[in-house]
């Protein structure tokens, strides 16, 4: 199979040279003609109406002068605009040449591949997956404009389910305090929680993951730092409030071993995944998510954590290889409907200031993650920085960043012991009053 149309080329060349306001709607680039002498001319084209230059057969002329010979003459230019009967079928063509150029790209990229004798099926597998991706990227894109009529129906039709579905309208956190902030996790979006190491990211993430398979959603759990047995100890502990020492080292009291078995009955059930394969590529993780989404519509992501995650191909630096994986990530989030929430390390940065709460600018040297995220917050415990604290066990949720809502900080009361983050003002006879350290 040839992966060129001349035709569809021609007829696009002789589309414009018709009816030269086609220029201001078409969205190929030259690069994707495939006959030289077709992006010469269309080279020229965009450069004429670029200057307000009306284009016709002289102008373009003029414009391309000894070039015209690479294309036979002013005469080829007159046969294309005479073998036109209408533009009628320019938006068809005009996909035909972008899809041949996709098909191209991609077999020049499998050939770069192939040639670069790769010696990790990770890393080959990578670099195969991003070609797929570029690939299906190019082939869905669609008309930009909506009309309003459309866009009302589709508003008007969410709307209804919102006010009279029994589905809450988006994703829990894990606290209400930061729901009300929040306004929760929404589908599409990338939601960044951010803090140095050891302060509670991957606490507040498993409390968070819980929470929303207990609701009935689907979670998904990408742990490159721990392995998912870790993950388990954490759950368990904060599930059934086992002192996470004694989880870890099975020295469970009798009473415990029921309370033990009592959480495990209650979360076997959980529609909840964890892949714990250390140095996953973003292309990888993409691939799972999509194959995942397949079978559990509703779904929510999470990743611990962003930094570990590699580009699967090489860059010029560290910052621009997380950059790319930020906005992969949030364009994960759309093309699965989903959210997806990854935790982010911030540099040693926080630590030489005076009041060491994290800000919007310790994200600045991570690539796009300021730019792409449509929520970050930043986790801040005082007890982390001043043992002498009067708000021991308290753990700030700082949103600095909500795209739909407020910002603002919600409180949360950290039990340590079995890695739950519970309300600051909750009621509950279980729970001993950490906050002063008892």
């Amino acid at each position: 199979m040839e992966h060129f149309s001349l035709e569809a080329e021609q007829s696009i060349i002789g589309s414009i040279l018709k009816s030269p306001e086609l220029i201001y709607e078409v969205t190929l680039q030259p690069e994707e003609f495939y006959h030289a002498g077709h992006k010469i001319v269309f080279e020229k084209m965009i450069e004429l109406r670029d200057v307000n230059t009306k284009i016709d057969i002289v102008s373009l002329v003029a414009s391309l002068g000894d070039q015209i010979q690479e294309l036979g003459g002013a005469s080829y230019l007159l046969k294309l605009s005479q073998s036109i009967p209408t533009v009628a079928n320019f938006v068809y063509h005009e996909q035909i040449v972008r899809e041949k150029s996709l098909m191209r790209e991609g077999m020049r990229s499998l050939d770069e591949v192939y040639n670069a004798g790769f010696d990790d099926p990770a890393e080959f597998a990578a670099e195969l997956t991003s070609i797929a991706e570029v690939i299906g990227d190019g082939s869905r894109r669609k008309e930009g404009f909506v009309h309003i009529s459309e866009g009302l129906e589709s508003h008007y039709n969410q709307l209804q389910e919102k006010k009279y579905s029994e589905k809450p309208v988006g994703i829990s956190t894990a606290g209400t305090a930061l729901d009300r902030i929040t306004g929760k996790w929404q589908k599409q979006s990338l939601n960044i929680i951010a803090a140095r190491p050891s302060v509670g990211k991957t606490a507040l993430m498993l409390n968070n993951a819980r929470k929303n398979a207990h609701e009935g959603m689907t979670v998904a759990i990408f742990s490159l730092e721990q392995p998912e047995r870790q993950l388990y100890d954490r759950m368990i502990s904060a599930e059934c409030l086992i002192d996470g020492d004694r989880i870890r080292t099975g020295q469970l009291l009798d009473n415990e071993w029921e309370k033990y078995v009592v959480a495990y009955a209650k979360m076997v059930g959980l529609s909840l995944y964890i892949d714990d394969r250390p140095g996953l590529t973003i292309q990888e993780i993409r691939s799972a998510v999509r194959k995942l989404k397949k079978k559990n519509p509703d779904l929510i992501v999470y990743i611990d954590y962003l930094q570990l995650i590699k580009g699967g191909k090489k860059f010029d630096n560290r910052t621009m290889e997380v950059g790319y994986v930020s906005t992969s990530l949030k364009h994960m989030s759309r093309e699965n409907d989903c959210p997806v929430i990854a935790l982010a390390q911030l540099s040693r940065g926080v630590e030489q200031r005076q009041d060491k709460r994290p800000m919007l600018s310790d994200l600045r040297e991570s690539g796009n993650i300021e730019q792409d995220a449509d929520t970050i917050t930043f986790l801040y415990r005082d007890d982390y920085y001043d043992k002498e604290t009067e708000k021991k066990n308290i753990i700030e949720c700082i949103v600095a960043k909500n795209r739909e809502g407020s910002v603002g900080t919600a409180e949360m009361i950290n039990m340590k012991q079995y890695g739950k983050f519970v309300d600051i003002d909750i009621n509950h006879h279980e729970l001993p009053d950490i906050r002063k350290g008892a």
